[in-house]
């Protein structure tokens, strides 16, 4: 017969409790291997609670003895299971999540990691670092696919990030801002600074290349030769030129690559002033004998090159485009008048793309056709995400509606 036992304050003892020398707690159980765990409590009613989840844990298929296993650890065992991947992708993944959560919540166990946490942990990233609520955003897609699968595996009930960035865009809200396309006037004003004489003359062909086909800076710079029909006025993009960074002290890698998504692989057909800015630059490279000496992946043969023959970089292409806004608003200074615009808006790479789109969106192109174009799978992403109703558009339109009105 089992004999009872008491605690120290004569409460009655379950099977597998114990009391410590100190006065706390243990409980002790085993697994259907017969290996050995135990539970602590600083009270028999603190340990008890434990014991009820414990048991909760056990009857929902919850895994219970890997519950020390911290984030660290089971990124490790979820970057195994990415395989398949590009490796530019990986290293997508990898660069925010050593930046910003290997040493601050790294070591936490995952079954200490909650919902309101990860608000608190996202929250200080953006009010202590400065992190935009897309870069956030970014690295909540990558925690949230580690503990996807750590809820499948059975070591946590539910994934603590779903959600979370919903409350982060509602408290952020007015901080959030968006890509906009550049005005007619402004694209106008764009286009004849690039096609006049001056020192950023010769990047004319590429910028013009990427404001009137919506391609993405990666996708143009990985152009090659064999990719445009001048003959029959089309660009065949094949590929995607990407730079990733290895980890600390490897520093950074380009590779040609497959581009973003299966949609992303398409023709674009040409217009005009798009051919003639690939016989620019074809010219350019016969006039001042420059030769492509960049092998990438095997690729070589590229079409948008600097002068010493190396591939143009996209974040030299954003450092250009940052010293053209300057020049440009040197020019305009004093001279609202004239060109009706009082400061010209600093423009980078992806900006081209939405100013693309949006022009396209104005003149009435039809949607489908748009978004196979810019390489997207559905129409929702062309409009939700590309385009934006300018000011001018809208008065235009709005004119428009009143003389149709008018005229009933």
């Amino acid at each position: 017969m089992h004999k009872s036992r008491y605690a120290k304050g004569k409460q009655k003892l379950r099977k597998g409790e114990y009391q410590r020398p100190n006065g706390s707690f243990e409980y002790k159980w085993s697994d259907q291997f017969g290996r050995r765990y135990s539970l602590y409590g600083e009270t028999l009613t603190e340990l008890r609670a434990k014991e009820e989840k414990l048991k909760k844990d056990i009857e929902e298929g919850i895994c219970t003895t890997d519950q020390n296993i911290t984030l660290n650890s089971y990124f490790e065992i979820w970057k195994q299971l990415k395989t398949g991947i590009k490796e530019s992708t990986l290293q997508s993944y990898l660069k925010p999540y050593r930046l910003y959560v290997e040493s601050q919540i790294g070591n936490t166990k995952l079954k200490d990691i909650t919902y309101s946490s990860m608000v608190i942990f996202y929250k200080k990233l953006a009010e202590e670092r400065g992190l935009s609520i897309t870069s956030i955003d970014n690295l909540n897609k990558v925690l949230s696919m580690v503990m996807d699968v750590a809820v499948r595996d059975r070591i946590i009930r539910s994934n603590p990030c779903r959600g979370v960035l919903k409350e982060l865009r509602r408290q952020y809200a007015d901080s959030v801002k968006p890509v906009r396309a550049l005005t007619l006037a402004e694209q106008k004003l764009f286009e004849d600074y690039l096609a006049g004489p001056g020192p950023y003359h010769y990047l004319h062909p590429i910028f013009t290349v990427m404001l009137w086909t919506g391609m993405r800076v990666g996708e143009a710079l990985a152009l090659r030769w064999e990719d445009v029909d001048l003959m029959n006025n089309k660009i065949y993009v094949r590929h995607t030129l990407e730079n990733y960074d290895q980890g600390k002290g490897l520093g950074c890698k380009t590779v040609i690559a497959l581009p973003k998504t299966k949609t992303s692989i398409r023709t674009i057909p040409m217009f005009n002033k798009v051919k003639e800015a690939f016989l620019e630059e074809k010219k350019k490279h016969e006039d001042f004998g420059i030769e492509c000496k960049s092998v990438i992946s095997g690729y070589s043969d590229f079409v948008f090159l600097r002068a010493d023959g190396y591939v143009l970089d996209y974040r030299r292409l954003n450092n250009k485009l940052y010293r053209i806004n300057l020049k440009i608003n040197e020019k305009i200074k004093g001279k609202e008048d004239v060109y009706g615009i009082k400061e010209f808006p600093h423009v980078h790479n992806h900006m081209l793309r939405h100013t693309f789109t949006t022009r396209m969106n104005e003149a009435g192109m039809d949607l489908k056709a748009l978004a196979a174009i810019l390489g997207h799978k559905d129409v929702r992403i062309t409009l939700n995400t590309y385009t934006d109703a300018t000011e001018d558009f809208k008065s235009s339109q709005m004119s428009a509606m009143e003389q149709y009105f008018n005229n009933k």
